[in-house]
């Protein structure tokens, strides 16, 4: 008896004993797994902070590259403007314009100009009819008057070298076969633009008289208005005149409309060209008459060939 007490009191001691084991073990192993999910939770915030500064660190990379490319941007734009700007200014100087005359200072095929833009078109680049030209009177070397006159007619200016080409070949073939001329009726006609087209020349008597140059402006000029850059044209023609000893120095300039009843050349040409230095009154008041300085007589003003 006794010793089955004996056993008893063991057992039971024993049962006592190992639930304090146990939670004494999982009291323990749950401290080894806090420490593990510390450790692990650390070592995980510490691979997010390396992740962050990382990330930090590339987009810093990056800003400063976007920075750097746009800087280099902003340079390249700026020289460009001022290589382009100098470009300009460059060929700004090298167009001011040059003493090109008639003759041989072009390659073939191209046209002579008097400078700043004013083309000469010559005969054979308009079309000019060259059969039956027989001119017989001679212009006087310089030349002491220049005769200003116009189309008129209610003729429209011509505005581009097509146009004016066409003009050129009407009005000669108006003079050859309407008015049995030998030729267009005068030395050089202006266009709108400025351009200076070729009649007789320098060397031939016009249709007007026979000591002057005369310059006709292509169209009608008691309707319209001439361009600044026409008048231009026949003031470059003029000086190159002069320059060239083609035209006396002290040229007298004047109208059509002095020398005989007619609205050629146009009160708006004629407005304009009675300012300039070399125009001449005569026939006007009491001034003396046109030419009568070299003998010439009314007679004269009509008689060209």
């Amino acid at each position: 008896m006794k010793l089955l007490l004996k056993v008893h009191s063991e057992r039971t001691a024993r049962n006592r004993r190992t639930p304090e084991r146990i939670y004494t073990a999982a009291n323990n192993g749950s401290n080894n797994n806090d420490n593990n999910s510390s450790s692990s939770s650390e070592s995980f915030n510490s691979s997010n902070n390396r992740s962050r500064g990382s990330s930090r660190s590339k987009r810093l990379t990056r800003n400063t590259l976007l920075l750097a490319l746009l800087v280099v941007l902003v340079l390249i734009t700026a020289i460009v403007i001022v290589y382009v700007e100098l470009s300009r200014t460059r060929a700004a100087h090298e167009l001011v314009p040059k003493s090109i005359y008639f003759g041989n200072t072009y390659e073939d095929g191209t046209f002579p100009n008097l400078g700043n833009g004013h083309l000469v078109i010559d005969r054979v680049q308009w079309g000019a009819s060259e059969g039956d030209r027989h001119l017989t009177v001679p212009l006087p070397s310089p030349i002491p008057y220049v005769l200003i006159t116009h189309i008129g007619v209610q003729s429209q200016p011509c505005l581009n070298l097509y146009k004016c080409s066409i003009k050129m070949r009407t009005i000669q073939d108006s003079a050859k076969a309407e008015k049995k001329l030998p030729d267009i009726q005068s030395n050089f006609y202006v266009s709108n633009e400025g351009n200076i087209y070729v009649g007789r020349g320098w060397d031939w008597a016009n249709t007007y008289a026979n000591h002057t140059l005369a310059i006709t402006f292509m169209g009608d000029y008691a309707r319209y208005t001439p361009t600044p850059k026409q008048l231009e044209g026949v003031q470059f023609l003029l000086a190159h005149g002069v320059a060239n000893r083609k035209l006396h120095v002290d040229y007298k300039l004047i109208a059509h409309n002095q020398t005989k009843t007619t609205k050629s050349p146009g009160i708006n040409v004629y407005r304009e060209i009675s300012k300039w230095p070399h125009f001449y009154g005569c026939n006007m008041l009491q001034a003396p008459k046109c030419g009568s300085e070299l003998g010439m007589t009314a007679a004269s003003w009509i008689s060209g060939q």
